[in-house]
């Protein structure tokens, strides 16, 4: 099926910057300006690729609580030809079969029912369903990344989801029983429609799940290397609570999980439904309150915190430089290209980055068209450093490289201060 952007996911400059994607609230202020920056995941083919920056500028809006940067991009231009693949890392594997595991098990779906998910990447998620005979259907607008999910028998959709998509799906098939978006919602322009299609969709008895990390996650573990482009948005609790309502959605409970370095899990249904607000909602609602999230004296603080790290970061690169030592990078994530540019890194002193992903490899990051390997060349190179980018992984990276490297190769960490990575 081609790709369409629905009218809902037209760009709008101003949106982001000039009023909320959320609440279309005026007030929002400046929490962190990362300057221009290329998009994440557009690997270049070419090391000397020309290559576009964009300005990346986290604002927050202080009535309904949303992190959020600017849209000048196009979702078609990050999510046509993506790259990343959530089949790649057994830690993730291993927590959504957990979910689902869970679901079943408490008898939240069966085989009667249907379960939908949003942003099915590979099929890395839905693929646990079938080994219960329960029929999925999976929602994934990059056609490379699709097509993997087809091959294991997941029917999928290449498409945006938005509220036109949500109404002819709710006219073929009716209401499912489980709605899956996790890690999606901050990929969205126009947030207003998509959560009209999350409302279209559920019925009285539909669970919507949504995972993402959180805005006091960048705030209290300096995670500002997941500010990208393509993460239109950055959820907190009271965003979630307060966008909810305004398309009669409930959120009924609150999770905190451990991955992605941190993140919530939002159980939300209909607002008609008979389902109670579990305790964990006001509790979470109050933890923000409490951090001061929302007040803009909270990140000038943090963006000086921030630039301290960008600082640190240089000056080791720079140390290591004139010690003529070796540094690789490991994990060629968003994550890796937010810290590199926005160090203004120097060439040649990230030599190139192991990525485990075929997707990746063989592609370069910008800025200087660093080349992307496969973890099973570094030997063969001999470095004497390197620095893991994904530290939301980096116990599960560290053991892998520790099976290949010398044991004199430093392994490191940018965040949340530059510090040597020690699992063994």
């Amino acid at each position: 099926m081609a790709i369409n952007l629905d009218a809902g996911q037209e760009l709008s400059p101003a949106r982001g910057r000039d009023f909320c994607r959320g609440c279309s609230g005026k007030n929002l202020f400046s929490a962190l300006d990362l300057g221009e920056l290329p998009l994440a995941n557009e690997l270049q083919k070419t090391p000397n690729e020309h290559v576009e920056i964009f300005p990346l500028h986290l604002r927050i809006c202080e009535e309904c609580g949303l992190g959020q940067v600017a849209d000048v991009v196009t979702p078609e231009r990050i999510f046509v030809d993506y790259r990343y693949l959530s089949s790649t890392s057994s830690t993730f594997l291993r927590h959504s079969k957990e979910l689902v595991d869970n679901l079943v098990q408490n008898g939240e779906v069966n085989p009667s029912e249907w379960v939908l998910e949003i942003a099915s990447n590979d099929g890395y998620l839905l693929k646990n369903f079938l080994s219960h005979g329960i029929p999925v259907l999976g929602i994934e607008p990059a056609k490379n990344v699709s097509e993997i999910a087809r091959a294991l028998g997941i029917e999928t959709i290449s498409e945006f989801f938005g509220s036109g998509l949500a109404t002819e799906l709710h006219t073929k098939r009716g209401f499912p029983k489980i709605i899956i978006a996790n890690n999606v919602m901050a990929h969205v322009p126009d947030l207003k429609d998509f959560l009209q299609g999350l409302a279209i969709l559920c019925g009285p008895s539909t669970h919507i799940i949504v995972e993402n990390p959180t805005l006091l996650g960048i705030l209290d573990k300096m995670q500002f290397d997941t500010i990208y482009h393509e993460h239109y948005s950055y959820l907190s609790t009271t965003s979630v609570n307060f966008l909810c309502q305004t398309v009669g959605l409930s959120l009924n409970k609150v999770e905190k999980l451990e991955v992605h370095g941190g993140s919530n899990r939002y159980w939300i249904g209909s607002i008609n439904s008979q389902a109670k607000k579990n305790s964990s909602v006001e509790s979470s609602l109050m933890t923000e309150r409490d951090r001061k999230l929302f007040d803009q004296e909270t990140w000038v603080n943090y963006s000086q915190s921030v630039n301290k790290t960008l600082d640190a970061l240089q000056e080791w690169l720079d140390d290591c430089s004139k010690k003529a030592k070796r540094v690789y990078g490991y994990g060629a994530a968003a994550k890796a290209s937010t810290l590199i540019n926005a160090i203004k890194l120097k060439p040649n002193q990230i030599m190139a980055i192991a990525d485990i992903s075929d997707e990746k490899q063989s592609r370069f990051m910008p800025p200087f068209g660093i080349r992307i390997i496969s973890p099973n060349n570094l030997v063969k190179y001999s470095p004497t450093d390197i620095l893991v980018f994904p530290w939301n992984i980096e116990e599960e990276i560290s053991l892998e490289l520790r099976k290949i490297l010398a044991d004199d190769v430093k392994l490191w960490s940018a965040i949340p201060v530059l510090h040597e990575l020690t699992f063994r």
